[in-house]
């Protein structure tokens, strides 16, 4: 019996074992892509640009910085406004893809990412600012949001709400932290993945679109 016991076991962890190596090469499978779409942008800009584009691709991906911050900057410093534009909404795409696929890594790389200097631009008098930033507090702060939207009991409203939460360019909002709550409130991964997908189409097209409304070179 016992020899039976050790059998199973070594069956359960050998699935597991498996699991986790199809979760590892598609998490490798969807940095590739990533790599390889930044890749193909980065050889049709000028070495200005590039920098600009190397630099801002990166500072999306480290909460807080958000569309607000990294599009404005990106058509400043010259990128074209399509191609910039595409890249935040492709960048959403695979951000959203790699959480619903890859959760636990997610929080491995969270609690073992050690806190580190942020340096933004405020809106007020602009001027650059430094602060403190640690992926584990931030992940700790989605999940108390998503506590008071549980209780709430927003129910058929819910993927409304979070399609607003994603729309809205503040900091703290976008296709990670969208992501994060729509799983912890159990939303399927179909319908997490639209929110996503239409609210960064439309919140990137938003912010463009603000940008040069107020240059007043649209109309």
């Amino acid at each position: 019996m016992n020899q039976n016991k050790k059998s199973i076991k070594q069956f359960i962890d050998s699935e597991f074992a498996i699991v986790h190596v199809k979760q590892i090469l598609g998490f490798g499978a969807i940095l590739l892509i990533g790599l390889t779409y930044f890749y193909f942008v980065y050889i049709t800009l000028t070495p200005d640009q590039q920098n600009w584009f190397s630099a801002l691709t990166a500072t999306y991906f480290l909460p807080p910085a958000g569309k607000e911050t990294i599009i404005p900057i990106g058509l400043a410093r010259g990128l074209p406004a399509s191609l910039w534009g595409l890249s935040i909404w492709i960048y959403d795409l695979l951000a959203c893809v790699l959480i619903l696929t890859n959760w636990w890594v997610i929080e491995l790389l969270i609690n073992h990412i050690p806190a580190f200097t942020f340096i933004g631009i405020r809106k007020e008098k602009p001027r650059f600012y430094k602060k403190k930033v640690s992926l584990q507090i931030w992940y700790e702060k989605l999940h108390q949001k998503t506590q008071q939207i549980e209780a709430k009991k927003y129910g058929k409203i819910l993927p409304v709400a979070l399609w607003v939460f994603m729309f809205v360019p503040f900091q703290g909002t976008g296709a990670m932290s969208t992501t994060i709550i729509g799983t912890w409130l159990g939303l399927k991964y179909r319908e997490i993945f639209l929110i996503v997908a239409i609210g960064s189409l439309i919140s990137t097209a938003f912010m463009i679109s603000a940008y040069y409304g107020l240059l007043g070179i649209w109309g």
